[in-house]
């Protein structure tokens, strides 16, 4: 197993990729301490975690607020002693026309999709600063690098996900600690329209959607001793959707064609 004996802090572990990292996390080694704004659905992970064996702690917090986050830290070393792994997985966007985007909408978006990342990963660096050891990993998305014309807000985020992942690299590799996000792209598990689904099915080479279990897999490869090397980066896992133009079906063999709306 690859993550024996780590503890993993993993943010927003109640649902969606948090979720799939979190029982990832378990399956490979890792006790884990479940964050999430809902008790019940961070219990809900950790209860099958303790079954197969791993320590599992259910927290509640809202991590945009500063006391929150550090009473979660407090009570992760004071359960288990160290951090070894921090994934944040927290975010809400809002799909709205531009010119009448709600400035409330676009607050709270940046406060759970990117303060919250802040605030987490400057409590947690500080345990793995007296370590002298750990991993952080900070969920993105390719909107953060392509855009999302109705999405100011998410775009806005994880873009800032993305510069305070580097910046953070800087500030802390001196302490051993390696500082990577993840960007997902097209997921199967978001309610596209089905005009959505088959353009975002075009852009993919392997004319499939991405799975939470594909960013759990690569979460997995970030927190290991595999990536001791890998610093600052924001690794893409979206089947190559930012790197390909629309394709033409035209010249993709029959098999292999985008199923049309």
């Amino acid at each position: 197993m690859r993550l024996e004996g780590k503890i993993a802090l993993v943010t927003g572990a109640g649902s969606g990729f948090g979720r799939a990292i979190a029982r990832r996390f378990a399956q490979e080694g890792a006790d884990l301490v479940l964050v999430d704004a809902e008790q019940a659905a961070a219990e809900a992970v950790a209860q099958p975690a303790r079954e197969a064996g791993r320590r599992a702690l259910a927290l509640p917090a809202d991590v945009t607020r500063k006391a929150d986050v550090e009473a979660v830290v407090q009570r992760a070393v004071a359960e288990f002693g160290r951090i070894d792994v921090l994934v944040n997985a927290t975010g809400e966007s809002f799909n709205q026309e531009f010119l009448h985007f709600k400035e409330e909408d676009f607050d709270r978006c940046l406060a759970i999709s990117l303060k919250a990342y802040f605030l987490t990963c400057q409590a947690v660096g500080r345990q793995m600063a007296q370590q002298r050891a750990g991993k952080i990993i900070n969920l993105t998305s390719i909107v953060g690098r392509i855009g999302s014309g109705e999405s100011v807000s998410w775009s806005a985020a994880r873009g800032g996900v993305d510069g305070m992942t580097r910046a953070m690299a800087q500030a802390l590799g001196m302490y051993g600690i390696n500082v990577n996000a993840l960007a997902h792209g097209a997921s199967a598990r978001f309610n596209y329209l089905p005009e959505e689904a088959a353009e975002r099915l075009r852009r993919l080479p392997f004319g499939r959607m991405g799975t939470d279990e594909d960013v759990a897999g690569a979460a997995v490869f970030l927190a290991s001793e595999d990536a001791a090397f890998v610093h600052g980066d924001v690794l893409y896992v979206d089947g190559g959707y930012t790197t390909a133009a629309v394709t033409d079906d035209r010249f993709r063999p029959e098999w292999a064609r985008a199923p049309r709306a």
